[in-house]
Parts: structure tokens; C-alpha cells; sequence
């Protein structure tokens, strides 16, 4: 009986230590990947609140003042699902950062989504749309930079 109890002990404690909830992962701010871009806060805003419903995802919360947008993609036979924290700052007038983590809901199944780069990427096909077409010279809002932590 001691060997069972403490075999499901163990499975528990492995399963417990590989999940995320999104209130764990609002708190990993300066923890995620970063992109600064060549835009100001409002449509670097507006272009994440978009990019946070591609695939799966669905948003659970957007705080435009606390700049942080939470989403999450449930169970499916594949995964137990992910969850999502975005971080939008003001860098400067015209540079705003979006920072992104991605972590599993459960414990690892056959495949771990990592949403990082296809966020960053439907955030500037979104922050390209906003541009103004006719006679345009261009809103710079190419990424400046990509970091890893």
C-alpha cells in the first residue's frame, strides 16, 4: 500500500510540475521573448489584442492600462492546451515592446505549441494592414529587434 500511495505521490508531483495556469503565467513578465517595434502603443495594442485570437487561442483578458493581454487555447487530443501572457510597453513615442510567454497547461503530451513567433508575426502583418495604402511612405513597422531570455 505504501509503494502505490507513494507512486501516485510521485506521478502527481511530476504531472503538477510541468503545468502552468494563466495566473502563473501573468506573473512571468520579463521572463518571455521580446520585439520591439517601429510603431506607436495604440496599434502595436490593437494589432496584439488581434494577433492573441489566431489558431486556437482565445483571450481571456485584455487590460489596456496594465498592458497585458492574457489568452489560452484548451485541451485537444494532442496537448492540455497553452497558456499565453502578452506584454505590450511604450518604449518610446513611436517604439512600443511585446513581450510573449507561452507555456503548457498540463503536463507534455505529444506536441508543446510554443505561440511566440506566430504572434510576433500576425502582429506585424496586423500593424502593416493599419498603414495607411495611397501614397504612403512607409510606418516603419518592421520589428527592430528580437531578443531571447
Amino acid at each position: 500500500m505504501k509503494t502505490i500511495m507513494g507512486s501516485v505521490g510521485l506521478a502527481l508531483l511530476l504531472m503538477a510540475s510541468g503545468c502552468s495556469t494563466t495566473k502563473s503565467v501573468a506573473h512571468m513578465q520579463g521572463q518571455g521573448i521580446k520585439q520591439t517595434y517601429n510603431a506607436s502603443f495604440d496599434p502595436v495594442w490593437r494589432a496584439a489584442v488581434d494577433a492573441a485570437q489566431i489558431g486556437d487561442l482565445r483571450v481571456l483578458d485584455a487590460n489596456r492600462e496594465r498592458g497585458y493581454i492574457a489568452a489560452k487555447r484548451g485541451m485537444r487530443p494532442e496537448t492540455f492546451g497553452e497558456n499565453v501572457g502578452i506584454w505590450i510597453t511604450r518604449v518610446s513615442p513611436s517604439q512600443t515592446q511585446v513581450e510573449i510567454v507561452s507555456r503548457q497547461a498540463g503536463p507534455p503530451k505529444f506536441v508543446i505549441k510554443q505561440w511566440e513567433q506566430d504572434i510576433f508575426r500576425s502582429i506585424a502583418a496586423n500593424l502593416t494592414r493599419e498603414s495607411p495604402a495611397v501614397g504612403a511612405t512607409g510606418t516603419g513597422t518592421e520589428p527592430s529587434s528580437s531578443q531571447r531570455q
